[in-house]
């Protein structure tokens, strides 16, 4: 199969004057995209990067990143994928230990595109990148992934996409994901074209449908959240996009089958890469365009094994289960990661000798699935306390030693709960800690007074990538036990969605309600604005009170303000609204917006 940089390598000498990446107004034909990486690789190897050396990347998606991974496989390194937005705490350790950081302009590099490639040899079994995944015992784990693992993925997958050099693919995912493999790789190892969403675009369900249809994008990758609300649009039927994937979650409804693009369900994670697809086979697909009537009563499988990985269902022995059982994913084939980097132990506990025999590997997944008599899978859960917040996988257990750090927190349990959106939040239930003299931190009841819930949660955002921020804080003077002494998290309150004690605004003076617009004492915009507020996070909201810190995240603003410019026929734009995410904010906007006329 090859390197990946080799695959991509054959394609720029084939076709070199094709385009390979545009983002705004920067376009990179194979040939700059091949020099550039090339100028950088030698300036890696100038700087002491060899065999498998791991070379942090802290750059935003960009042209940048992409030139940057390409330069690390050259140089026969293995690219660390960080996100500039985690905090330091996160990365201090990986970049304490690098011998190199590419976290800037690569013009400080002194490396000159030239059209000769290093020509390091490199194995395929060599680490071509590596990925932060949560981990249950409080701190993050590195999986090493192969080259051999990323060239399965391109050959399956440009069978599975039929992806041509005429086809241009979308770059949505974040950084420091491994779903920029599915992104990337199989697109510029087959000569087709990548396309760069800006950040506010990708975030905006409307801006990033628009910017599809503009940018004439074919094929696309969309996390499960945000892809349940782009499906959910209106789409013109002269759309060039023909397939969009989803994954990272759980699938939860069935998209339209009149839309003009065809949407299948994936399945994979970054210890096992690609595993099941509804593509599979081609001549007997699951997507929105071939369900019947039967299959959409059930959720949307996750789907078949791609060719050459295998999904045995067992028991937590590691018996096969009965036919309909629902038992737990192992994953076999190509694709399994090296497993967790530095850290044997671990490793050992996920990736376990086959028992089939063979001498081969499978890795333990922890998701509950079940065979349906078609052969396709259907996703059940979790056999542990791992959750999926907005497409990211959080241990709870990480986020809790995290807090338990903090000096007033005795104790406390995180779990995902349905949100008021029915899309998954962490909660947090603290139990603080008592002073010298015996004392609580906290007021009467068990209700700490002042700040505590945005001590709290500013705490934990100096420490964690925003997914794992939880999104409720609720105070407890004890946690409920099981028979076993264990916390018995059924018996946990139901989460107040509200903006905790403490960490909202005042609130501000009703804004100033047009002649007319009062009835019979109110004000329709600001009590509409309120009532919508309220829908999306299950709490009433003061006028000052701030989205993110009541329990809100991108997507569920994204929800709001798309019903806000529905009910009253404006267009807020999502990163407006984010920058003072207020009822304040939302209603001055509607008023601004028709007093000037403009309209959706």
């Amino acid at each position: 199969m090859g390197a990946v940089h080799t695959l991509f390598e054959k394609k720029a000498s084939e076709a070199p004057d094709r385009t390979a990446l545009v983002s705004g107004a920067v376009l990179f034909t194979y040939r700059d995209l091949d020099a550039r990486a090339n100028g950088l690789a030698r300036s890696l190897l100038r700087r002491g990067v060899g065999p498998e050396t791991l070379v942090p990347l802290r750059l935003d998606r960009s042209p940048d990143l992409l030139v940057a991974l390409l330069a690390v496989c050259k140089a026969g390194g293995a690219a660390v994928l960080l996100d500039p937005g985690w905090p330091e705490d996160r990365v201090v350790a990986i970049l304490d230990g690098a011998p190199v950081v590419i976290d800037g302009p690569l013009g400080t590099f002194d490396a000159e595109p030239s059209a000769e490639s290093p020509g390091v040899p490199v194995h395929e079994d060599q680490l071509a990148y590596a990925v932060h995944t949560s981990g249950s015992t409080g701190r993050p784990k590195l999986v090493g992934v192969t080259h051999r693992a990323i060239a399965h993925r391109v050959a399956t997958h440009a069978e599975a996409y039929r992806i041509t050099p005429a086809d241009r693919s979308s770059w949505l995912a974040p950084p420091a994901s491994s779903v920029s493999v599915v992104e990337l790789w199989p697109y510029l190892c087959s000569g087709a074209s990548v396309h760069v969403a800006d950040a506010a675009t990708a975030g905006s369900p409307p801006e990033l449908r628009d910017w599809m249809v503009a940018s004439g994008i074919t094929r696309a990758y969309v996390n499960m959240p945000l892809a349940e609300l782009l499906y959910g649009l209106p789409w013109p039927g002269e759309t060039a996009l023909r397939l969009m994937t989803v994954g990272s979650d759980a699938v939860r409804v069935w998209p339209s089958p009149g839309l003009p693009f065809e949407v299948a369900v994936e399945y994979g994670s970054a210890e096992a890469n690609g595993v099941t697809s509804c593509l599979v086979p081609l001549e007997d697909r699951c997507t929105s365009a071939t369900a019947d009537e039967t299959a959409r009563r059930a959720r949307p499988p996750i789907g078949r094994a791609w060719p050459g990985v295998g999904v045995p269902v067992l028991t937590s022995a590691m018996e096969p289960v009965a036919a309909g059982e629902v038992g737990e994913l192992f994953v076999s084939g190509p694709e399994l990661a090296r497993g967790y980097l530095g850290e044997p132990a671990r490793t050992a506990e996920r990736f376990l000798p086959d028992p089939s025999g063979g001498g081969g590997r499978v890795y333990r997944t922890g998701d509950l699935v079940r065979e349906r008599p078609d052969g396709r899978l259907e996703h059940h859960g979790r056999v542990d306390q791992q959750v999926k917040i907005r497409g990211h996988r959080v241990e709870p257990a990480e986020v809790e030693a995290v807090l338990l750090d903090h000096p007033s927190v005795r104790e406390c349990v995180v779990t995902g709960v349905p949100g008021p959106g029915g899309d998954l939040r962490l909660c947090a239930y603290v139990v603080h800690a008592t002073t010298s003299n015996g004392t609580s931190n906290g007021t009467a009841d068990g209700v700490p007074g002042g700040s505590w819930a945005g001590e709290l949660r500013a705490f934990a955002e100096a420490r964690l990538p925003a997914p794992m921020v939880p999104a409720s804080w609720t105070a407890m003077e004890r946690l409920p036990l099981n028979s076993s002494n264990k916390v018995d998290r059924r018996a946990l309150p139901a989460p107040s969605w509200g903006d905790p004690p403490g960490t909202g605004a005042p609130e501000a003076a009703p804004p100033k309600a047009e002649d007319g617009e009062r009835e019979e004492g109110a004000d329709p915009v600001t009590a509409g604005v309120l009532e919508l507020w309220e829908q999306e996070l299950g709490a009433r909201g003061a006028l000052g009170d701030h989205f993110i810190r009541s329990g809100g995240d991108s997507l569920s603003a994204t929800r709001l303000v798309d019903r806000i410019g529905t009910r009253y026929g404006v267009r807020i734009r999502l990163r407006d609204f984010l920058r003072a995410p207020t009822p304040e904010t939302l209603i001055r906007s509607i008023r601004n917006i028709k007093a000037e006329g403009r309209t959706r």
